[in-house]
C-alpha cells in the first residue's frame, strides 16, 4: 500500500507540473490575442472615422487618402491574425479545462497525501486488516456480478436459472469475477479459452432454479462465508 501510494503521489506532483505549465503558456498567449484584438478593434474605428470624414469631405487633399491607404495596410495585415486569435481563444477556453483539472489534481493530491500518512502509521496488523477488509467488499461484488448475470440468464431462458455458472459466461464481463480476492490457491486467468471450471472459487447453489424464492441461496464464497441469494442480493457474514 505504502508503494502504490507513493507511486499515486509522484504520478499526481508529474500531472500537476505539467498542467501548471501549459497554463502559464496559454494565460502569455490569451494576453498576446486578447491586445490583438483591441489593436484590431481601435484601427477598425479610426478606418470608419476616416470612411466617414472622406464621404463628409471629398476634397480633403492626398493626406488623408495617405493616411487611409496606411490604415488599410495595417487592418489588411491584422485581418491576416484573425485566425491566429480565434485559435488562441480556443485556446484560452482550453486553458480553462487545465483549470478545472489542476484543481481536481490537487484534492487528488490531498487525498493521496492523507492515505499515505495514514498508511505509514499503520502497523502491519492494521494493513493486514484494512487488506482483508478490502478483498472481503470485492468479494461480495464478485457474487453481486454473478447474480445479476444469473438472472439476465434467465430472463432469455423461461425464467430459469443456467445449469452452472460457465453457461452464463456470455452474461459475465469476464472470468476474473469467478475468483475470490482471498484465494490464494487458483490461478487466476483473464479469457474463457484458459479458465479451468474446477478452479472458479464460488459455489453455484441453484441450478436449474428460479427467483420463486428470492431467499434461496444462489451462491457462496467458501473462504469469506458470503451468500448469494436468488434475488441478487447478497448476505455478507
Amino acid at each position: 500500500m505504502k508503494i502504490l501510494l507513493g507511486g499515486l503521489l509522484v504520478l499526481s506532483l508529474a500531472l500537476n507540473i505539467f498542467l501548471w505549465t501549459r497554463l502559464s503558456s496559454l494565460r502569455d498567449q490569451l494576453q498576446f490575442a486578447q491586445a490583438s484584438a483591441s489593436e484590431i478593434d481601435e484601427l477598425r474605428r479610426q478606418n470608419e472615422e476616416l470612411q466617414a470624414k472622406r464621404r463628409s469631405a471629398p476634397d480633403s487633399g492626398n493626406a488623408d487618402e495617405r493616411e487611409l491607404a496606411r490604415l488599410r495596410n495595417e487592418v489588411g495585415q491584422l485581418r491576416k491574425q484573425t485566425g491566429e486569435v480565434a485559435r488562441l481563444r480556443a485556446q484560452a477556453a482550453e486553458a480553462a479545462q487545465l483549470r478545472s483539472q489542476l484543481a481536481a489534481a490537487t484534492q487528488h493530491l490531498a487525498r493521496a497525501e492523507s492515505d499515505l500518512a495514514g498508511a505509514v502509521k499503520l502497523s502491519p496488523e492494521e494493513l493486514q486488516q484494512a487488506k482483508n477488509e478490502a478483498q472481503s467488499v470485492a468479494c461480495v461484488n464478485n457474487l453481486k456480478q454473478i447474480g445479476l448475470a444469473a438472472r439476465l440468464w434467465a430472463n432469455d431462458h423461461n425464467d430459469v436459472f443456467p445449469p452452472d455458472i460457465i453457461s452464463m459466461k456470455d452474461e459475465l464481463n469476464s472470468p476474473k469475477i469467478l475468483f475470490c480476492p482471498a484465494d490464494a490457491t487458483v490461478v487466476r486467468v483473464t479469457e474463457w479459452s484458459q479458465l479451468d471450471p474446477s478452479a472458479i472459487s464460488y459455489r453455484f447453489l441453484n441450478p436449474n432454479g428460479s427467483e420463486t424464492d428470492p431467499t434461496k441461496p444462489l451462491t457462496t464464497c467458501p473462504i469469506h462465508g458470503h451468500v448469494g441469494l436468488s434475488d441478487g442480493s447478497v448476505q455478507r457474514r
